[in-house]
């Protein structure tokens, strides 16, 4: 068993570690095990009485103590890896991989590790894939997720009332098999599949709808907008809902086809820790460190191909290093996929705050200097599709709309910089950058600041995760802030839900004057009859943007996801994620 106080200790001092001794304080111990200096002396103290290392209190006020440890600690690790290999402990290997254990041992024991945590063809049989997740998770609530990963972990556990079909760009039938519109556009009636049922066995009716849907209409939800148009709601019987809408609204079936208002069971509170759904998967088990997907039997389409699939939470590097994998024997070469995603990074500002960020001149000059290509060059990136290039890591498509198919070059002039600051009136106060924690992020911020500093910009970074993401408290603090935005399968909902999602940073930081502009043309764009109207007027929202500089496009990542090649049928789903359902792997 992982004794997780000590490899904690060793793993958060080892880079001051020499000669397998480290000179620290009491109080560091304190901030590593979360604990009062009282009982990280008892601690120590049965460290000491067990042989895991000798400490020498330091002499003198102030004076550093000293550890002294019989092992290295590489060697310690790779015995403890090598222990949950032969006795197939996943989860005490995986709370090791959370700590910050040196990138270079993780690849060395991957083969090892990769091999526990691979697709199992157990004796039941049953197949399990496992796979790995290096941040807590916020919120699997529909209502409320924002997060990429956690609205992918949605989808596979419950089921809207339509489904959207990115390759031929409409809404089709699912739970409910057929739906009505009067001409007015006001009215749609649904027909519900019969024999739809719930991870709890129970059958879905109209009564689960009308209890979904007043949930989203009753709450400040962030995906609340999704019902603000409904007036009222009927169930004259078991499988049939009729919607009143205020406004027509054609676009009324794309809302009804988001994995937010996936049905739930009217007679069941919610509880993302016992959620209840339709989905293809049911929720078997979810902890702060790990999350189950279990195949749902019942499922009242094609049942998934595999049994289950489990989320270990790591550290970065050991996610960046161990794929999916089979359990075969060999060490094989991972099989990649890549993707240019259908999302984009950007910078944008807190308009909400008395400073200089609204001042156009300002935002204009960080327009030139955040040059994404010039960055790209210093970070040795590559231009996506560049034919000399090899596919591979650290590519990029330089943005300068919502999704790649749109976007263009956007020139940049280093020489307008400095007479853009001076009418700008900057006088080199400290303007608070805020980023995610994750490396390429903090890369990022930190070429920022060094590059503002070049003109006399005064950037104080910030890291943030994922857990403040849905805080209001940051929204205080933050003046600039790196992000990203992707969308799901569903392009123009997206585009909507950008600015209508009240989590969403465009909704918290932007301009209400900017804001208006956009929701007025957004009234045009629902009312439009086909895609290329709606992309019309998207490409008036975003000419908008960029003239406004309400936020700065910097480049459409290109995810590579890598597996082994004997994993079969690897298609992704929104959100550039692998859809579950379909992965197989031939006996």
């Amino acid at each position: 068993m992982l004794d997780e106080r000590y490899f904690s200790l060793r793993a958060h001092l080892y880079e001051r570690e020499e000669a397998q001794t480290i000179a620290f304080k009491l109080q560091e111990l304190e901030t590593i095990w979360y604990c009062s200096q009282k009982n990280a002396k008892r601690v120590l103290k049965e460290l000491v009485a067990n042989g895991r290392l000798t400490y020498i209190p330091g002499k003198g006020r102030g004076k550093p103590s000293t550890l002294l440890f019989p092992k290295p600690f590489q060697k310690e690790v790779e015995d403890f890896v090598t222990a949950c290999v032969e006795r197939d402990e996943l989860d005490e290997a995986a709370h090791l991989l959370r700590l910050p254990i040196p990138k270079s041992w993780i690849a060395k024991a991957s083969y090892d590790i990769r091999k526990m945590f691979s697709y199992r063809e157990q004796s039941s049989p049953k197949d399990v894939l496992h796979a790995f997740i290096a941040r807590s998770l916020t919120t699997l609530d529909p209502l409320e997720v924002s997060i990429t990963f956690e609205a992918h972990m949605i989808e596979q556990l419950g089921d809207p009332l339509l489904k959207y079909d990115a390759e031929i760009d409409e809404v089709l039938p699912h739970i409910a098999h057929h739906v009505d519109v009067d001409d007015s556009a006001r009215t749609w009636t649904f027909h519900l599949r019969k024999g739809v049922r719930f991870h709890n066995d129970e059958e879905l009716t109209s009564e689960d709808v009308y209890s979904t849907l007043s949930r989203a209409m009753n709450t400040e939800a962030s995906t609340s907008w999704l019902t603000e148009g409904i007036r009222s709601i009927e169930c004259p019987s078991r499988y049939k809902v009729i919607i009143h809408l205020d406004e027509p609204n054609p676009f009324f079936p794309r809302y009804m086809a988001a994995s937010n208002l996936c049905i739930l069971p009217a007679g069941t509170p919610f509880d993302e820790h016992e959620w209840i759904g339709t989905g293809p998967f049911y929720l078997k088990e979810l902890t702060e460190h790990k999350l189950v997907l279990a195949a749902f039997d019942g499922y009242f389409k094609e049942r998934p191909l595999l049994d289950e699939v489990q989320f270990f939470k790591v550290s970065q590097e050991a996610a960046s290093i161990i794929n999916f994998t089979v359990e075969d024997g060999e060490d094989v070469n991972p099989a990649q996929k890549h993707e240019v995603e259908t999302g984009f990074r950007f910078l944008t500002f807190n308009f909400h705050k008395d400073n200089i960020v609204e001042d156009p001149h300002f935002r204009e000059a960080i327009y030139h200097i955040l040059d994404i290509q010039e960055m790209a060059d210093s970070f040795g990136w590559h231009s996506f599709g560049d034919p000399n290039d090899l596919p591979g890591e650290n590519q990029y498509v330089e943005a300068s709309s919502f999704v790649p198919t749109r976007s263009t070059h956007l020139e940049k002039k280093s020489s307008l910089i400095p007479e853009l600051l001076r009418k700008s009136g900057y006088e080199g106060e400290p303007l608070k950058l805020f980023h995610l924690e994750f490396p390429n992020a903090v890369k990022e911020a930190e070429w920022l600041e060094k590059k503002g500093a070049e003109y006399g910009i005064h950037f104080e970074r910030h890291p943030f995760n994922f857990s403040n993401f849905y805080t209001e408290e940051m929204d205080k603090d933050v003046d600039l802030i790196f992000m990203g935005e992707v969308s799901s399968l569903d392009p123009h909902l997206s585009f909507l839900g950008a600015f209508y999602n009240k989590n969403l940073f465009f909704r918290r930081f932007f301009p209400d004057w900017g804001l208006q502009w956009i929701h007025d043309k957004l009234e045009v764009f629902k009312r439009q009859d086909t895609a290329e109207e709606r992309e019309q007027v998207m490409d008036e929202i975003e000419t908008y943007i960029r003239k406004q500089n309400l936020l700065i496009f910097q480049y459409h990542p290109v995810k590579i996801r890598t597996f082994h090649p004997m994993i079969q049928d690897v298609r992704f789903q929104s959100f550039g994620y692998f859809d579950f359902s379909k992965i197989w792997i031939p006996r």
